[in-house]
């Protein structure tokens, strides 16, 4: 449909050129214009008509002073002409309801989505898989639980802590080699364990495998792994090394566990950590992902049902239960989901290898503090009892850039945990997709430690950052990329 604005016989020739643009509907036709006029005196008049009709709309402009309503009605012009095509083409539109027309713009997004080479970021990736997942594997990934507090909080958390550079140091060369676990690796953070993968990508988890193996990180091995361990330890790159996470649904796996822990000491010698859940007492309210997939298909629900039921149930563990773990294994275990320093505190007094802050996410218990605080405040415990030597404190939840693994570092973090942005990049690219999501990470740590003027993850220290903002929760900087691709709280959709 095309539409263009004429003059009247009588405007002045000293009217400027109208910008007009307008949409229509099967019900009225609704015209948006901007006008601008060369005398502050004079004022461009339109007139538009309201439609019962698709029909092409010619709109007369007037460039006059400004005299009575009279007059100007009588000085303007409207012709419609009728155009049957758009009138079948809307009524074809009509029929078609609005999770037709969300997937046929998702086939089209995915034919037509950004070359890798256009990708810079981690929120790239984000935007992208926003515009290429389909609703419901979209809403399961990027959901927290309630009000979503903690999910943006743990973002939000490192927009209040700044740098403190140093100048005149040689930073030519740099490195981000670090040491995990008793393990090397070419950086110091990795890509944690997470359910959900084949609804990103139909290689699912082989994808993380390969490209962290290709870039010297660890991944950490999810228990709810998509295929057998057997084929995923089999095509692992030579020297590759993993973290293997684990939890329990029942009392007979925990019986078990000795089993698993031998299997894994015989015969996978990549792992050289387990890393257990702590945080899974019941799952947490993921309301939004609840309402995205009640307003879904139901055959659309039935490939999330396996992640996403809220009848899961794991089995209650207790500091006596991971006493009688630590014996069964001489492998370094590592508490996962830990929220309170004083927790922290009883597992290095307990001699377990470490601690990973956690809130899964912002997916388990909503108003649960930034990771980022806690690890503030368990260091400072640590050490005053003298036990953060031996003891190491891993984070994840809210990172998309490499100056966030640093103040991490700087803070006290052995090690850092990302899982939604590698999804993400898996989503729209699989594994080349994964792979320059951790070469981003990785350039960027080198150029942000240059212009800190360090050379090396072992120079980090709290002295190179300002926390003193952190604990000022709701204060933070406008993150506009992030912003832009949160999702919100969809309220209940009325019957049409």
């Amino acid at each position: 449909m095309k539409a263009f604005i004429s003059r009247s016989r009588s405007s002045s020739n000293a009217t400027s050129q109208l910008r007009r643009a307008f949409t229509t509907t099967s019900n009225k036709a609704r015209v948006q214009f901007t006008s601008a006029a060369k005398s502050n005196k004079k004022l461009s008049i339109i007139s538009a008509a309201a439609l019962t009709t698709g029909s092409l709309i010619y709109l007369s402009s007037l460039n006059t002073p400004i005299l009575n309503e009279a007059k100007i009605k009588k000085m303007q012009r409207i012709v419609i002409l009728e155009d049957d095509e758009d009138d079948e083409e809307e009524e074809e539109d009509d029929d078609e309801d609005e999770h037709e027309r969300f997937e046929r713009q998702r086939q089209l997004n995915i034919q037509n989505k950004p070359h890798l080479s256009q990708v810079f970021s981690l929120s790239d990736f984000e935007a992208i898989a926003k515009a290429v997942l389909p609703k419901g594997a979209w809403g399961y990934y990027s959901t927290g639980s309630d009000d979503e507090v903690s999910l943006r909080e743990n973002h939000y958390a490192y927009g209040r802590v700044f740098f403190r550079p140093r100048c005149l140091v040689d930073v030519d060369s740099v490195s981000i080699e670090h040491e995990m676990m008793g393990a090397n690796f070419a950086a110091p953070f990795y890509i944690t364990a997470f359910a959900g993968s084949p609804m990103a990508h139909p290689d699912a988890e082989r994808n993380l495998q390969q490209a962290a193996g290709k870039e010297n990180i660890s991944h950490m091995i999810p228990f709810q792994l998509s295929y057998s361990a057997d084929e995923y330890h089999n095509s692992l790159l030579p020297g590759q090394q993993n973290f293997q996470q684990l939890h329990f649904y029942t009392q007979e796996q925990f019986d078990k566990a000795g089993e698993f822990f031998k299997n894994l000491e015989t015969s996978r010698p990549n792992v050289k950590a387990v890393f257990i859940n702590v945080d899974l007492a019941t799952i947490g309210n993921r309301e939004k992902d609840s309402k995205i997939r009640a307003a879904l298909d139901p055959a659309s629900n039935d490939e999330l049902a396996v992640f996403t039921t809220s009848d899961a149930k794991y089995f209650t563990m207790t500091w006596k239960h991971f006493e009688e773990l630590k014996k069964l294994t001489n492998l370094p275990i590592v508490l996962k989901g830990v929220l309170n320093r004083y927790d922290v505190l009883k597992a290095a007094e307990l001699g377990f290898a470490g601690a990973v802050i956690s809130n899964h996410g912002g997916r388990q218990l909503d108003f649960a503090m930034p990771p980022l605080e806690i690890l503030i405040e368990s260091k400072k415990l640590l050490k005053e009892k003298n036990l953060d030597a031996n003891f190491d404190i891993f984070v994840d939840g809210g990172i998309r850039r490499g100056s966030d693994i640093i103040k991490a570092l700087c803070l006290g973090a052995a090690g850092v945990g990302l899982g939604r942005p590698f999804l993400y990049a898996m989503s729209g690219y699989g594994e080349p997709g994964v792979q320059k999501a951790i070469q981003i990470l990785k350039s960027e740590m080198v150029r942000d430690m240059k212009l800190l003027g360090v050379t090396s993850i072992s120079e980090l220290n709290e002295d190179m950052v300002d926390a003193t903002s952190l604990k000022y929760k709701g204060i933070q900087s406008s993150d506009m990329l992030y912003n832009y691709n949160y999702t919100e709280m969809p309220p209940p959709k009325f019957k049409s």
